[in-house]
Formats: C-alpha cells, sequence, structure tokens
C-alpha cells in the first residue's frame, strides 16, 4: 500500500510542477495538467476498494482527489487563457466584418417551409443583420424554410427587421428573454421542423442541411445540435457533457475546431440552444422550453432531457457549423445581467433531474465516458488507413466489423496507422458514429491516458499488430486484445510463389518470415480472426493451439438488382484492386489464356475489366485487346450498374488467401461466378452448384461459354449462390460471431 501511495503522490507532485509551465505561455500546459488530474483520480478510484482499512492512506487519497479537483480548474482556466490569448493574435475571424445594410439581406424563404427558423432577439442588431445575411448568402435551396425574428422589446435598430421582405418579423411588447422569445416564435412557425438559432452567430453552408438531414434520416433522434465555433476558429462547444452533480461542460472548449475527437457524429447529454434542431409537434408537446428556467439558462439542457424521457436520442452533428459570439446578447458575467441565471436555473435543473442524474451520468473525473451517450463499451479498432469500401472488399469487411461493433453497444475509436484524414472516408467513418483520429497526434500518449476505459482493441493486419502489440499488451489492461489477420500473408506468398518462378527464392523467405511473424501474434493476443473455416483447418495443422475465430466478409443481397433476369444481361466482367498483386496476374491470365478461347466461341461477349491501381504495363497489354473493355476506378453507383446488367462474374485467381470480397459482391448483384478453386476457397461455394470452377485455361473457358448460354444453370447457380450469401456472409452471422467473441 506504500507504494500506491508513493505513485499518487508523485503524480501529484508533478502536476504541481507543471503549473509553472502556464507562465511560458505554452498552450499546451493546461492539457498536460488536465490530463495529469484525469490520471490522480483514476488511479484513486482503482485502489479506492484495496484501502478503506486504511485510514491513513484514506485520508491521504482524499487529500489528492481534492488537489487534482482544484488542480483541474486551475489548469483549465489557464489553459483557456492562453489558447484565448494566442487566438486574439490571429487575423480577424469570421463575425468581424464590414456593416451590413438591410439592403444586402435577400432572404429566399418558402411560403411552404419544412423547417423554422427561429432567431430570439434584444438588441444587438448588427448581429442579428449579420446572421440573417449569413442565411441568405450561404444556405442553399434544397430545404423549403422560413425566417422567424422574435424581437424581445429591443430599444435600437431592431424593429426596422420588420420592413425585411421574406422575414417574419414578431415584436413582443417586454423583454421575455431566450425562453420566452423562442417559445413565442415556436407558435408563430409553419415547418414540420423548428430550428432555434442565437442572433450572435453566423451559419455555414452545410448547417442546415445536416441539421435536417441528421433528424430525418433516424426516427431514433429528436433533437440535433451543431458545433459551435467562436469567431476566431477555436470551438466553444462540440456537444454538452451535464455530470452527476449537474454541472456541465461545453466539450473542447477553447481548443482547435478540426480536431479528431470534435468531428464525428455522437449522442451526447444536450446540445446549446444557440443551433438546434427540433420537430414542432415534440417541441410543441413539451409546451415549447420550460418557463421554470425564464429568462434563460438550462432550458436547452431540460429539453434535452426531455427528449431522452421520450425514449429519443439527442445527437450532435460536426458537420453543421455555427460561429458564436459567447455572450454577445447576453454577456460573460455569472454575477450579473442574464449569466447570473446560469447558476440560479442549474438548482432548479438539479432539484428536477436529480434522479436521472445519479443514475445515468458520469462524474466530473469521468469526463471521456461522459462525452458520448452511446454506451460504456469502448472498441478501438487500428489499421493502416480508413477503409475505402468502394476500392477493395478488405475495406468493406472493416466497415461491417464496425458497424456490428455498433450495434453490440461499442463506441468505435478507429486509429487509422498512417493518421490521415482522407475524403470523404475519414467523413464518411464520422458520419456513422465513430471517432477517427488523425493529424499531429501520439498513440502513446493516447495510450497512457485513456488505455484503463476500453474493452477491445482489435488490430487488423500482421504489420499493424506486430507495432502495436507491446504497447497494446502493456496499457490496456482491461481490454480483450484481437489480432484480425484478414487473410494468411504467408499463405498467400508461398501460392504466389508457384506461379513466379524468377522471384520464388525471394517470395518463400517472405512466406517464412510472415509465418513466424503471423503464428507469434496469434499467441500474443487473447483472440485472433481468420475469414474461414478453411485458414482454421490449415493453421490447427500446422499445430496453432491458440484461440481462433470466424469473422468473414460481410454481404446484403441487392433484391433489385435480382429482378435483372438471364435476357436483360450481357457480357463478363472482373473487378478487383491491382494494388494487389493476384488480382493482376488473374486479368493477365485470363486475357492471354482464356478470352481468346471464348470469343473463337462467341465474338459478341466482352470482358469489362474494373478497379483502380492498374500497373501501366497491364493498362497496355489490354488495350489493344478486341472485346476488352478497361473501365479503372468506378464510382459505387457506375459499379452497381455494371454489375446489374453483366451476365457472369469470372474470378480467375491462381492465387490468394482468405475470402474473395468481389465474389461477394457479384452475387449480391444477381451474377452467377466462374473461377478457381483458389477463388471459391473460403466461400463456401460448390462447383456445378453455387458457382463453376476451372482451374485451367481451356475447363475455364468451357465454364464460361457454357454458364453463359445455359438460362437454366444461369438461374439455378446464382439461385443457390444466394442461399450461400445469406447463410454465411450476412451482417446478422458477423454480428452474432463477433457477439460471442467478445467478454
Amino acid at each position: 500500500m506504500n507504494e500506491v501511495q508513493r505513485k499518487i503522490g508523485a503524480e501529484f507532485y508533478e502536476a504541481k510542477e507543471r503549473l509553472g509551465l502556464l507562465t511560458t505561455g505554452d498552450p499546451g500546459a493546461g492539457d498536460k495538467i488536465q490530463v495529469t488530474d484525469t490520471f490522480i483520480v483514476s488511479a484513486a478510484r482503482k485502489v479506492d476498494k484495496k484501502i478503506k482499512s486504511y485510514p491513513k492512506l484514506k485520508e491521504f487519497l482524499s487529500s489528492a482527489r481534492r488537489g487534482a479537483r482544484k488542480l483541474k480548474i486551475i489548469g483549465q482556466q489557464a489553459r483557456h487563457k492562453v489558447r484565448l490569448s494566442a487566438a486574439r493574435r490571429r487575423k480577424k475571424g469570421s463575425l468581424e466584418h464590414k456593416t451590413i445594410s438591410l439592403e444586402d439581406i435577400v432572404l429566399k424563404t418558402s411560403e411552404n417551409p419544412v423547417v423554422s427558423i427561429i432567431i430570439p432577439a434584444f438588441n444587438k442588431f448588427e448581429y442579428t443583420v449579420a446572421c440573417l445575411h449569413s442565411i441568405a448568402t450561404r444556405v442553399p435551396q434544397t430545404i423549403p424554410f422560413e425566417v422567424i425574428v422574435v424581437d424581445n422589446a429591443s430599444n435600437d435598430k431592431t424593429s426596422s427587421l420588420s420592413a425585411l421582405k421574406g422575414l417574419k418579423y414578431i415584436r413582443n411588447k417586454e423583454n421575455l428573454g431566450f425562453v420566452g422569445g423562442c417559445n413565442v416564435g415556436a407558435s408563430h412557425a409553419a415547418g414540420e421542423y423548428i430550428v432555434f438559432l442565437n442572433n450572435d452567430t453566423e451559419v455555414t453552408p452545410t448547417w442546415l442541411s445536416k441539421l435536417y438531414e441528421t433528424i430525418t434520416k433516424d426516427k431514433s433522434i429528436g433533437l440535433v445540435g451543431s458545433k459551435i465555433v467562436y469567431p476566431n476558429g477555436l470551438l466553444q462547444e462540440a456537444g454538452g457533457i451535464v455530470f452527476n452533480d449537474a454541472s456541465g461542460l461545453n466539450y473542447g472548449k477553447f481548443d482547435q475546431a478540426d480536431a479528431y475527437q470534435y468531428n464525428y457524429v455522437r449522442d451526447v447529454d444536450y446540445c446549446s440552444g444557440a443551433s438546434i434542431i427540433i420537430s414542432k409537434k415534440l417541441f410543441d408537446k413539451f409546451g415549447g422550453f420550460d418557463k421554470l428556467y425564464q429568462p434563460a439558462y438550462y432550458e436547452d439542457t431540460d429539453l434535452a432531457f426531455k427528449v431522452r424521457k421520450e425514449g429519443l436520442r439527442v445527437v450532435y452533428q460536426p458537420e453543421s457549423v455555427v460561429y458564436h459570439i459567447e455572450g454577445g446578447t447576453a454577456g460573460t458575467n455569472i454575477n450579473s445581467g442574464f449569466k447570473k441565471y446560469q447558476s440560479i436555473n442549474q438548482k432548479k435543473f438539479i432539484k428536477r433531474w436529480r434522479d436521472v442524474l445519479q443514475r445515468d451520468h458520469v462524474t466530473p473525473n469521468d469526463y471521456y465516458l461522459g462525452r458520448d451517450r452511446f454506451g460504456n463499451k469502448l472498441a478501438l479498432v487500428i489499421e493502416e488507413s480508413v477503409p475505402k469500401p468502394d476500392k477493395d472488399s478488405g475495406s468493406v469487411r472493416m466497415v461491417a466489423i464496425i458497424r456490428s461493433l455498433q450495434s453490440l453497444g461499442y463506441k468505435v475509436t478507429f486509429w487509422p496507422n498512417d493518421l490521415t484524414r482522407q475524403s470523404p472516408y475519414t467523413e464518411n467513418l464520422q458520419q456513422l458514429g465513430v471517432e477517427v483520429a488523425y493529424g499531429n497526434v501520439d498513440f502513446m500518449q493516447f495510450s497512457k491516458h485513456f488505455a484503463h476505459y476500453y474493452d477491445v482493441v482489435i488490430m487488423s493486419r500482421p504489420e499493424i499488430c506486430a507495432k502495436y502489440i507491446n504497447v497494446c499488451r502493456s496499457l490496456y489492461v482491461n481490454a480483450q486484445l484481437i489480432y484480425d489477420t484478414v487473410d494468411l500473408h504467408y499463405v498467400r506468398l508461398l501460392r504466389q510463389a508457384d506461379f513466379e518462378p524468377q522471384n520464388a527464392e525471394r517470395l518463400k523467405e517472405l512466406s517464412k518470415w510472415y509465418e513466424i511473424l503471423e503464428k507469434g501474434l496469434m499467441e500474443r493476443v487473447d483472440i485472433t480472426l481468420v475469414v474461414s473455416s478453411r485458414e482454421i483447418e490449415l493453421l490447427k495443422e500446422q499445430g496453432v493451439n491458440s484461440p481462433l475465430a470466424i469473422v468473414s466478409n460481410i454481404h446484403q443481397i441487392n433484391e433489385q438488382a435480382y429482378k435483372n433476369g438471364f435476357s436483360d444481361r450481357k457480357d463478363i466482367v472482373f473487378v478487383g484492386n491491382y494494388a494487389h498483386l493476384p488480382n493482376g496476374d488473374a486479368v493477365r491470365w485470363f486475357v492471354r489464356d482464356i478470352f481468346p478461347l471464348i470469343r473463337k466461341k462467341n465474338k459478341d461477349i466482352r470482358l469489362h475489366v474494373v478497379g483502380s491501381n492498374m500497373q501501366e504495363n497491364l493498362a497496355s497489354e489490354l488495350k489493344n485487346v478486341k472485346g476488352v473493355v478497361t473501365h479503372g476506378f468506378m464510382s459505387d453507383k457506375d459499379l452497381r450498374a455494371l454489375l446489374k446488367n453483366s451476365r457472369i462474374f469470372v474470378s480467375p485467381l491462381r492465387y490468394g488467401a482468405g475470402v474473395k470480397g468481389k465474389i461477394g459482391q457479384s452475387i449480391e448483384f444477381g451474377l452467377p461466378v466462374v473461377t478457381t478453386s483458389i477463388g471459391a476457397e473460403g466461400m463456401y461455394l460448390e462447383n456445378n452448384k453455387s458457382c463453376l470452377i476451372g482451374d485451367y485455361a481451356e475447363e475455364f473457358a468451357k465454364a464460361v461459354i457454357t454458364l453463359y448460354s445455359d438460362e437454366k444453370l444461369w438461374q439455378t447457380v446464382r439461385s443457390n449462390a444466394k442461399k450461400v450469401l445469406e447463410d454465411n456472409f450476412s451482417y446478422e452471422v458477423a454480428r452474432q460471431n463477433l457477439k460471442r467473441i467478445l467478454k
């Protein structure tokens, strides 16, 4: 126990020392203090149960906690001061611009709005005009909307807005505050949805569309809030956290707005009323913002709690961005003006929601858990880069694994080894609710601070697992460590050697190296994922005794494509990423040795070759071959159309390993498959039943010709293949497999 005491004491002493960094103006000093505080509290929590019988240590621990909390406040204040000071030295931001006249504003509002934008205002005429100008110039006409300004008895030029064309202007006889002004505006709203917007804001082009898309695409969502950014570009809020003592935290305040942890869709405790969307029906059901909180503060938090009480979600949407001058209307002094109601209304709030706060909300020391209401189960997935499902089957599988984890109640953090933000793939993951790391971040530092929160770590591919296993084994002490092979690399390389005699020795040596690496990794993790039962059989035959489980590729039948029958389709198609060497070899073999035999029998058959990263020499070789159409990379839309209208998918793979994602994709779209024994491996496909197999050129060509001309056989093969896909490669199969695997 003395060792525990020394450890906590040492950390606390180090934190105090770090306070000295603040005098240097180091923007990161506050963060370092915050991290130290988190460690102290975490360490204290871990040993708390062990020390109840040690009064002196208990006393010390309490002192450390009090000190940590004090240190946290000092650190936050210092961090905010340093960052704000730095921001002030920057170029002026979005809200600082030339005076705008009313003649410059043309509001293209609708007589039949879907969305009603409600802006309460009390004085600050210039702010309101700038806000309206941003709506007029930046919000596209894709969603019919109206704009309602509720004037809370302003004594400046705000009343002149009544002459603005396209604006619904309402003036109250007295200042009803934010609560009363919003409620009056809602009573005049004609839209199905209401957006509340502070008058000291400016909107961005995607602000409204992202709010609307998010709340309408999922019936479980009841309220959506925007990312709120200061004019200087620093973050004001990425959703709000409410702790079990009713204190709150604007997550990310004064941090960089583009930092990865603030840019994914999250379920949150509340979103600031500065920019939120809710259905009018639901808002009216609640009787609007509760007058208990007049004139302002905690009314938006109370609304979010009521939404959740209805069984609906409160969601933060980072791609809906507004610039906001915090306190531009109400001020920033909590002891005077409207701002004083912040502390007054907090007491009212905790009295109403005390039971919910104690049951569902974390302590102030657990902000990392509190920032996301999705659940307390956390999964970390590590891969080389963000998945690109339109380019390779491995990415399709990875996205499906992530979605399966989410369906099992896990909040997922995705850590790409290259830490590169790749549009649109990074954003696509973020919109799925996945936290995606990028930029100048360090895995070791991240792990030191947050590893103890994670329940599962999945390391995909041997190179990645080898790089991260030591850190994960030492720091992720509460997590189940999983190695995802994707395929057995050493098997693929050994098979490749048979078709490249000039490189055979090198490939065999490389295969042996990978075999040692992969099998060694299997012994160091809790469980290893493979993609087929054949790979489990092979590993067991080779003496591997560590735990193994199957999580294969994941596919979903496109029923619309299956409506296209035999006579609606023509030609044959191959799809692959040519950075993967077996695909290039397959196309070259098919075009040189197989396709000429097919064209002898049917000169009208064309081969469509699709995929990215094709080598120049292969592209040149295909260019002059009659009947071959090279497409290169195709968008999802175009590829789907091609697959839907093609008659046969060919996969002439001579070497490789794992399961073949493009074969699965072809079956999704109703194409029967002609392949090799290697191509069929792991896919549960049987020759002459759910596919045709040819391992030699003549055999392969005969299979294509037969299947292309025999409608009855064609129908039988594709029907059986569809059943194989449904039974072995569905989302539900993957989900159940993962459920059995995870602790």
